[in-house]
């Protein structure tokens, strides 16, 4: 019996032993397993900094609904803002899982963002066979919206957007016989839910159901058969939107919205038209190919004059810019050109960015260590441009970098109110004046007592922790010249039937875009008599800050 030792080893075929070192020298040197590192190493820093954003403006009064919406009240009836249904609900499922704190719809918008990573990922797959496509979209898109800073994010075009990339997904989607009919209810469903959010952004839904029909008359040859899907998707995207309409019927608040929507918005949508229709829609088109992230502009123009990956690149890249169209005639029609107007629509074009980055990436290896060498360096000096946004004061970088100092410290509310204090500031938003106001209010007005502020701070209410003695949780309704009457009368009577224990007046905010003058509310109140009246006659001046000036009841008033 030969002995263990001189037992040959197994054979193995060479074709067999030549592949599986193939295989692990792939594995190992796979230059494009950089690119998903580089992507994700972005992808994460993006998210961190998301997450470490306070409220602005904006972000405060949805906050302020949602914690109405929570407690029972109606939208537009019980707690007032102008903007869709959509983002309230945003905010509430936020504050109710995450409770209430700026944190809440910031983990809610990183869970969106990363649901855009991994549908982009399988996206780039399923259209160009090449996951790592997927990834550097996904760098792009999560990096841009990141570059929005706290002003500009967690806005309804922000959350309208991640639905439209859902459906994309969807859309592409290859799926045989009856499965093609939660495909196309799937579709329609996500636009409609993108309605609620911004209504158009939605419009976005007619390009898809378009696509569905031609590959449903390339399948069938039919007429017929390539109306089914447009039907389908047309009918499912109704669902969202009738039974947020049934919401507000049922609650008592349908009269409210209406109003809102059909007689304050337009009034708004009008006011300093800069541009005509097209000369708007040019306006906008530029903006989102250049004056965002440069490196979305690189990407894109890569993307469309370097030879096509695969088959259907053409056939996705299409579908996608005539989304994006739709969406900056969106943007056209508002005439107002705000930045985070533009944040479903960059999410889009950073997919058609991602192929041209990753064509660049091929392109340069194929040219050695020079090429990469040169390509990397260029794509970081890209980084390093001009910046999304421009009202807010030091780069993205270094903000990004004071915000990275904070988290090596420890997170007690005197940091976090330091980091507040460097960062969330535009224009005459101050979130620390706004802190310091509502602690003066808790320490003058019992818990329970309603408080009024006549400005445009919001974010007093929730920080403060005293009710709002009107729906009106900000004075713009009642400083617009289309709706003022109206607004005006509204307000008296919440005055009256809920009294404030304290009324904040605020000096410095001037919205010209938003009331059409160039009063603030100091200067606003001025005009409205029937306030001033019951301030001199009710209410005694308890001291300044900065801005602010607070009035408490004079003793003995009910």
């Amino acid at each position: 019996m030969p002995s263990v030792e001189s037992i040959p080893p197994p054979s193995i075929p060479p074709a067999a032993a030549d592949s599986a070192e193939v295989i692990s020298h792939q594995r190992i040197t796979d230059p494009d397993l950089w690119v998903a590192v580089v992507a994700w190493v972005l992808i994460v820093f993006s998210c961190v900094q998301i997450l470490l954003f306070s409220f602005g403006r904006d972000q405060s009064i949805y906050a302020v609904v949602a914690d109405g919406i929570l407690s029972g009240q109606m939208p537009y009836r019980d707690v007032w803002d102008f903007k869709t249904p959509g983002i309230f609900l945003a905010f509430v499922l936020a504050q109710g899982i995450f409770g209430k704190s700026m944190l809440a719809i910031r983990l809610v918008e990183v869970a969106g963002l990363l649901g855009v990573a991994f549908a982009y990922r399988r996206l780039a797959e399923v259209v160009l066979e090449k996951r790592r496509v997927g990834d550097l979209a996904a760098a792009v898109a999560v990096f841009g919206h990141a570059n929005l800073e706290f002003w500009h994010s967690a806005q309804p075009e922000a959350f309208g957007g991640f639905l439209v990339v859902y459906a994309l997904l969807l859309l592409f989607l290859e799926q045989p016989g009856w499965r093609r009919w939660p495909q196309w209810i799937g579709v329609g469903a996500l636009f409609g839910a993108a309605f609620l959010f911004k209504p158009t952004i939605a419009g976005g839904a007619f390009v898809a159901a378009l696509y569905l029909g031609r590959r449903e008359f390339i399948r069938t040859a039919r007429w017929s058969r390539a109306a089914l899907p447009f039907l389908v998707a047309g009918l499912s995207s109704l669902v969202p939107i009738v039974l947020c309409a049934a919401w507000f019927w049922f609650g008592g608040a349908w009269t409210d919205l209406t109003w809102t929507m059909f007689a304050f918005t337009p009034g708004y949508s009008t006011l300093y038209q800069y541009f005509t229709a097209s000369e708007a829609f040019y306006y906008a088109l530029a903006e989102v190919l250049f004056r965002f992230t440069p490196i979305m502009a690189v990407g894109f123009i890569a993307a469309i004059t370097i030879r096509p990956l695969h088959s259907r690149e053409h056939e996705a890249v299409l579908v996608l810019l005539g989304i994006i169209a739709v969406n900056i005639a969106g943007v056209a029609m508002q005439n107002k050109f705000f930045q985070y107007h533009y944040s479903s629509t960059l999410l889009l074009v950073a997919f058609i960015a991602g192929i041209g980055l990753y064509k660049l990436w091929r392109r340069m290896l194929g040219t050695g260590t020079g090429g990469v060498t040169a390509l990397v360096a260029f794509l970081g000096l890209v980084l390093a441009m001009r910046p999304i946004v421009y009202d807010l004061g030091p780069s993205f970088w270094a903000r990004s970098l004071r915000r990275l100092s904070f988290l090596v410290h420890p997170q007690s509310v005197v940091a976090r109110d330091e980091l507040d204090r460097d960062l969330c500031r535009v224009g005459d938003y101050v979130l620390d004046d706004d802190r310091a106001v509502a602690l003066e209010l808790r320490q003058r007005v019992p818990e329970g007592s309603p408080i009024f502020v006549w400005g445009f701070e919001p974010v007093i209410y929730w920080l403060a922790e005293r009710p709002a003695a009107s729906r009106f949780i900000y004075n713009v309704p009642q400083r617009t010249a289309w709706q003022m009457d109206q607004a005006r009368a509204t307000l008296l009577r919440d005055l009256a039937a809920k009294p404030p224990a304290a009324i904040v007046v605020q000096r410095g905010d001037r919205f010209s875009k938003v009331t059409g003058d160039d009063l603030d509310s100091a200067g606003a109140l001025g005009t409205f008599p029937e306030l001033r009246a019951t301030l001199e006659r009710d209410f005694v001046i308890a001291g300044d800050i900065r801005d602010f000036t607070i009035y408490v009841r004079r003793s003995g008033e009910p």
